[in-house]
């Protein structure tokens, strides 16, 4: 880890990681938000016939504990901390260079993982990633800009009173299904999701692959094409049908597939 990494080694939880396969490359699988390992593992076993593949639960998520400081009573860790804690488990495990798989949340961490250290990604693949800011509709945003303006005059409240103005009233009433399930990781959400990392995506020099579905609600293809804009090496490829988890049910045949090819041609596995 270099000497500016967010989490020292003193510090570290320990991470959940299972290991499917042992020849070909070593491909690192990221889940998204609320998952689990779990989420990617028909998807891995299918890379793992000619992979390596590791699956990792995520700090707080799957039988990986809480990490230190990401708690409601802490700070909260961002997309940084996460990815030196993944860059930790890594270097522990002698994985030197692997290919970054990241969904949603985890694809956020890939662009971290990617952008700061060149010389572990051989080639990343994004699925339904977040990481770039939106441009909404006027209506939307005037929306978030209220929501906002209510949350601050709330918290603010509170604060003075000692009242629950807006963990009773507003958070149940415009809180997200994620912002109301995140429970001790509510402060870690709401700092990853503010996070914008269109500065670290450019830096991304390895082969990229982007795998979005069409019907994507939560990451739409606004935010694909930007990736595929601002990576300088990628490729997108679009799924009919298919939703925020295109590798869902028979969508694991389908994506492994695609990235084994990508793999193949990119010389990122022998032919």
């Amino acid at each position: 880890m270099n000497s500016g990494a967010a989490v020292q080694r003193d510090e570290l939880p320990p991470i959940h990681a299972e290991t499917l396969g042992t020849n070909g490359p070593t491909v690192v699988m990221l889940h998204g938000w609320g998952r689990s390992l779990e989420a990617l593992r028909p998807l891995g076993e299918l890379l793992a016939q000619d992979c390596k593949v590791v699956l990792i639960d995520l700090p707080g998520f799957g039988r990986s504990p809480l990490p230190q400081g990401a708690s409601n009573d802490g700070g909260g860790w961002g997309t940084l901390e996460y990815s030196e804690r993944v860059k930790a488990y890594l270097d522990h495990s002698g994985i030197r260079e692997c290919i970054l798989v990241g969904h949603s949340f985890g694809g956020r961490l890939s662009v971290q993982l990617a952008s700061r250290y060149p010389g572990l990604a051989k080639g990343v693949v994004l699925i339904g990633s977040h990481g770039l800011k939106r441009t909404r509709p006027l209506t939307q945003e005037v929306r978030v800009r209220i929501i906002k303006a209510l949350t601050s005059t709330a918290k603010a409240i509170d604060g003075v009173t000692g009242s629950r103005i807006f963990a009773h009233h507003l958070a149940p009433k415009f809180g997200s299904r994620d912002y109301k399930a995140a429970g001790d990781l509510r402060k870690t959400l709401v700092k990853t999701v503010n996070e914008d990392l269109s500065l670290q995506v450019p830096n991304i020099s390895c082969p990229t692959l982007l795998l979005w579905g069409v019907d994507d609600q939560e990451t739409p293809l606004d935010l694909a094409r930007n990736f595929n804009r601002l990576i300088p090496d990628s490729t997108l490829h679009i799924f009919p049908h298919k939703g925020h988890e295109p590798f869902a049910d028979v969508g694991s045949h389908l994506l492994a597939q695609y990235m084994l090819e990508f793999f193949t041609v990119r010389g990122l596995r022998a032919r």
